[in-house]
């Protein structure tokens, strides 16, 4: 008998080797300090390692130690499940007049694909990249005609890939090959923000993007019924803790949320974990999510930890639950031959950055390349020093600034920071965006300028990623905008990344994604330039050249009238270069008005800035349609070194969508969807030159 057994074990272990020509292993890929690591046994997620708000990296997935323990799982820990997930009632359906039955493995019904579903077999690796921009592996399988009772040749791949900042995509494919057949495929790992290790999640906070529910009979089949979630405890449409209803439930979560959104990627759920600082957003292309609170869960795990009911939040985005049955819910059958079945889902792995400096740590940043080097806070993503060689070669700072965080944080005129959710001036505090109006917290008069009171360079930014010198030396920053702060709608994940390139070149990448509703941005880089040093006196006699043959001209609230006006034959031409103070008589105290850049390149010549005196020169490129020139015309602050900052101290050249743009339908849109993330990108170049030949 026990021959007999060990032959059996034996047999079963060759066959799932030999399965679709291909061994099992585990491959990896890597972004950083972000990893995730995939076995071909199911196409499952086995461990996902990031940071906390400490910096200490953590697995937040649950699961084995060995793939011996993933053959025999039966809680499908991190796996592709399918031809169809979840439940098919009574383990049959009917298609084209045909009866199918399919094997039962959930009492009469069928789970996740039966016995031997798509989490049970052994997937073909048809690529892989580990690391580098893009690291991502692509796994296929061929599931056979008859195969678990479907009908059909079905064709299915997954690409599991890494983006910044943070983000895993998902996204499953299906071709049906001969037959029609139903698909729906889902994606079951078990998160914990805390750790896979770290206990339950019932105070993690959760918000679902879907008003209603489709209720389950005795057997979790589903009724056929679309409910409301109104005043039951599966409303999670405003953020809070899984376990705060818990009581008036049999025991957890387990039941299909339609989404509210018709958007093609659509915003799912968020889940914010406190005590580490984690947060995940999930977006998908399906119709539906099931939340399922991992409640019967008694399993020996990773390390040997075992996971008790509540350790993880499953959030599958998927088709609806046993739709073959249900000609009310949208189909999941697949036609052939020319029908994929697409479904994208996107993760969102991220920081929460609390608004209050309290238990957050601010700190400074260096990042160096030789005699070049910047300084950056997280206090508002803020650049507080640029040192670089003047013509002589002594070295010198060329932005103004405070030697003090505490100075920072009571700072006014915005000293080198990152600018948003709308950088520059909002009239009225106010916008009307698809028939609803928003209201903003006015701090410029009746206006909003910069974001609003707080705006985002009055917050605590989450460091990423740092590497302060070698070949590359950069910092990312991000940030969590909550929906409703200072007034704009939608949750909004920003980053900013600082990097040196040579020879003397700063990089600015500035990039946002809306979470779940559509909201204006309008991000820009608020530094003050002196060229000469932050303590030489006025930029008057600086030599400035724009590229830019037109101006949104302004009301006497700053705020844009609309018009676009040449400036030819104005104090605003700089499409020749010439001194900043040459015409600055004529203007009522210096320049505080919107260019816009001439060209329509991606990354576009904005403008030059030469001081004579110490033959530095800065050039400026960006992707933006404007750039804001401002000579701090009403500065009077005390500053580094104790040094006071007077009128005209200093240049701004924030490149930008154009003011007020939420209200001139004429200008440019500043809207991001979630569809689309926002990116603006700039270049400061800067080099020694004794004069300026075409001057």
């Amino acid at each position: 008998m026990s021959f007999k057994i060990n032959l059996l074990i034996c047999f079963f272990i060759l066959h799932l080797w030999a399965a679709a020509g291909h061994k099992i292993g585990i491959y990896e890929i890597k972004k950083g300090d972000f990893s995730v690591k995939v076995t071909n046994y199911g196409a499952r997620i086995i461990s996902v390692l990031l940071p906390d708000k400490n910096g200490k990296i953590g697995d937040v997935v649950l699961g084995y130690d060995t793939i011996g323990e993933y053959v025999n799982d039966t809680s499908s820990f991190g796996a592709i499940v399918g031809r169809v997930a979840n439940r098919i009632g009574g383990a049959r359906f009917t298609l084209n007049g045909t009866l199918y039955k399919l094997i039962a493995n959930d009492g009469e019904n069928t789970l996740h694909g039966g016995p031997k579903g798509f989490g049970h077999v052994v997937w073909k690796v048809s690529k892989y990249k580990k690391d580098g921009p893009h690291p991502r592996i692509t796994l296929t399988y061929h599931s056979t005609d008859g195969e678990q009772g479907f009908p059909g040749d079905l064709l299915a791949s997954v690409t599991y890939a890494l983006e910044d900042p943070y983000k895993l995509s998902v996204v499953m494919k299906a071709k049906a090959l001969n037959k029609a057949t139903p698909v729906n495929l889902a994606q079951h790992a078990y998160w914990n923000l805390g750790g896979h290790n770290s206990g339950d999640v019932l105070s993690n906070d959760v918000q679902i993007f879907a008003s209603h529910i489709t209720p389950l009979d005795q057997h979790f089949i589903p009724t056929g019924k679309i409910a409301p979630v109104k005043n039951t405890p599966y409303d999670f449409l405003k953020p809070r803790k899984v376990g705060s209803q818990f009581k008036k439930l049999q025991n957890g979560y387990d039941i299909n949320y339609p989404l509210d959104s018709t958007e093609k990627l659509k915003p799912t759920a968020i889940v914010h974990d406190k005590k580490s600082g984690r947060v995940m957003s999930l977006q998908t292309t399906a119709p539906a999510v099931q939340l399922y609170t991992a409640n019967t869960l008694v399993k020996k795990g990773k390390g040997g930890f075992v996971y008790q009911p509540y350790s993880a939040i499953c959030l599958e985005t998927q088709g609806f639950p046993d739709a073959v049955n249900h000609p009310n819910f949208p189909s999941t059958i697949l036609t052939m031959p020319s029908k994929i079945n697409l479904l994208i889902c996107v993760f969102i792995l991220h920081l929460w950055a609390v608004i209050s400096v309290t238990g957050q740590n601010v700190g400074v940043y260096e990042i160096k390349k030789g005699d070049f080097s910047v300084k950056v806070t997280n206090y508002g993503a803020r650049i507080i020093s640029v040192f670089l060689p003047d013509k002589h070669g002594e070295i010198g700072d060329v932005v103004l600034g405070y030697d003090t965080i505490e100075e920072y944080k009571n700072d006014t005129t915005s000293f080198g920071a990152l600018l948003g959710r709308v950088a520059n001036r909002i009239g009225g505090a106010q916008f009307t965006m698809n028939g609803t109006l928003y209201k903003l917290v006015a701090n410029d008069g009746a206006n909003t300028l910069h974001g609003g009171i707080k705006g985002f360079s009055r917050v605590v930014w989450n460091v990423s990623k740092y590497q302060q010198d070698g070949p590359y030396p950069h910092i990312t920053l991000t940030y969590h905008s909550a929906d409703g702060e200072e007034g704009f709608p939608g949750d909004l994940l920003v980053s900013v990344t600082y990097a040196l390139k040579n020879p003397y070149k700063l990089s600015v990448v500035m990039k946002a994604t809306t979470l779940n509703k559509a909201t204006p941005v309008n991000l820009a880089q608020h530094s003050y330039w002196n060229l000469g040093g932050h303590n030489s006196g006025d930029i008057l006699s600086n030599v400035v050249q724009i590229f830019a043959s037109h101006i949104t001209p302004v009301d006497q609230s700053l705020i844009p009238t609309g018009e676009i006006s040449p400036v030819k034959n104005t104090p605003y031409d700089f499409l020749k270069p010439r001194e900043v103070g040459s015409q600055i008589k004529e203007l009522q105290s210096g320049y505080d008005i919107n260019y816009v850049v001439d060209s329509t390149e991606k990354m576009k010549p904005v403008a030059i800035v030469y001081d004579e005196k110490s033959g530095r020169v800065m050039d400026v490129q960006a992707s933006a349609p404007g750039v804001q020139f401002y000579t701090a015309n009403s500065l009077n602050q005390k500053g580094k070194g104790g040094y006071v900052y007077q009128p005209h101290a200093a240049l701004c050249f924030e490149t930008q969508g154009f003011p007020d743009a939420v209200n001139h339908p004429n200008f440019p849109s500043t809207i991001v969807t979630p569809e689309k993330a926002y990116v603006h990108k700039m270049l400061y170049t800067f080099s020694i030159m004794k004069y300026w030949n075409s001057y």
